[in-house]
């Protein structure tokens, strides 16, 4: 009888202790991955939610953050703005505390509002035309001056001052352009010619009979998509090589330039990218080419926007691990200055617009068509999202004006960045 008696009071203990460990588990870290898993974005998002997935399983494997795991909640935004605000809404309504996604200015103009009226957190890895700064967006990607001031610097240095400005027909390229414009009053740089293509054209008219009597310097290319494929090859058939007349592009990574070189391989050979980040970098062993490598088994081409969003997985798990408090006003107020060294890189948040501190690289298509590091900022570039020699309300304007032109407003062109 007392052997039943102990072994009766021994499986009551064990119950007991399963029931108190399931109900005072802490939960998950619930996160929001915002992304376009289908439409015509689609093949350009997957791989920025495969590094974000990657970068929260190495998260959890080592712990997690103070013994708690961070949980993924998705949302396809379907190429489509619209549906990007009812995702940023619903996975707030789901208890994530930050939300890491969005690639078109659209998408981003539409989850701001949700974000700035929730007070929750998005992390945005592009990128993008400048000109906004909000206290809800931790922006990972390079602002305009940060990505367009070194172009204009290397160009004149090496290539000389006149330029031919050639994108899509949509608000990033317009806003970059807009800046370049502005830049040209304050030195000797000269814009011989400005035209815009719509998305996916094949069709340039006579684009390169011009640029051929201008004679310009280089060509600053912000055309998107594979526009880029039809115009790096009627670059080619008129007879106008890199040495010729050199190419930067400020859109076109490591994944357009497989696309484009894909039937020409000496096509892009000798043109040039501006980015904070390039594929080869990611050759050299870091902590980010560590986790790509355990995570996937395979090589993976790196754009500057997949390892922009690994920089924010680790920027979030920075502010969580500061106070060990999980709510957005907590990682809102610890995000500030938060930094991070990679391969002797720096990277930190600016404390007032939110942007990151990053340096900049400028990259020259090789015979092994990948882009080898030809110049690198000295130090890190600060963001100014609305550059200090404008007042603030010359950029608004300016910006403003361009939504205009687009039916006054953002949703005019799902494609916009």
């Amino acid at each position: 009888m007392k052997f039943f008696i102990i072994i009766f009071s021994v499986i009551t203990f064990i119950i007991a202790s399963m029931f108190v460990f399931v109900y005072t588990k802490e939960e998950n870290i619930k996160i929001g991955l915002l992304y376009s898993a289908s439409g015509t974005m689609g093949t350009n998002e997957k791989p920025l939610s495969d590094v974000l997935r990657a970068a929260v399983w190495q998260i959890n494997r080592e712990g997690g953050l103070f013994g708690r795991e961070v949980e993924i909640i998705e949302f396809d935004g379907k190429s489509d703005s619209k549906e990007f605000k009812k995702g940023a809404k619903e996975l707030i309504d789901k208890g994530v505390v930050s939300i890491f996604g969005c690639w078109t200015s659209a998408s981003r103009k539409e989850v701001k509002e949700v974000v700035e009226a929730a007070n929750n957190v998005l992390f945005y890895p592009l990128q993008y035309e400048g000109f906004e700064s909000s206290p809800n967006i931790v922006y990972l990607g390079l602002s305009a001056n940060q990505q367009i001031n070194p172009t204009i610097d290397f160009i004149r240095t090496n290539f000389g001052n006149n330029v031919y400005l050639v994108g899509s027909d949509y608000i990033y390229p317009k806003a970059a352009n807009f800046y370049i414009n502005e830049l040209s009053k304050l030195t000797d740089l000269n814009v011989l010619g400005e035209r815009y293509f719509v998305l996916d054209t094949k069709d340039f008219k006579d684009l390169f009979k011009d640029i051929k009597s201008k004679k310009p310097d280089a060509i600053i290319n912000t055309l998107n998509g594979d526009s880029n494929i039809e115009f790096f090859k009627k670059l080619k058939e008129h007879g106008i090589s890199s040495s010729d007349i050199p190419v930067i592009s400020l859109s076109l990574d490591e994944t357009s330039l497989s696309k484009i070189s894909a039937n020409d391989k000496n096509i892009m050979y000798g043109h040039y990218a501006t980015w904070g980040y390039f594929d080869i970098m990611n050759k050299s062993r870091n902590e980010f080419s560590t986790l790509l490598k355990d995570r996937f088994e395979k090589d993976v081409v790196v754009t500057d926007a997949m390892f922009s969003i690994y920089l924010g997985a680790q920027l979030f798990k920075q502010a969580i691990l500061k106070s060990k408090k999980t709510t957005p006003e907590e990682i809102l107020k610890n995000i500030k200055r938060a930094s991070l060294n990679i391969s002797d890189n720096i990277y930190y948040v600016d404390s007032m617009n939110k942007h990151l501190h990053r340096n900049v690289f400028i990259g020259k298509v090789s015979t092994q068509n990948q882009f080898d590091i030809v110049w690198q900022s000295t130090q890190i570039i600060n963001p100014q999202p609305y550059p200090l020699f404008k007042e603030r309300a010359f950029w608004e304007n300016g910006i403003h004006e361009i939504y205009k032109s687009y039916g006054n407003s953002w949703e005019a062109n799902s494609e916009s960045r």
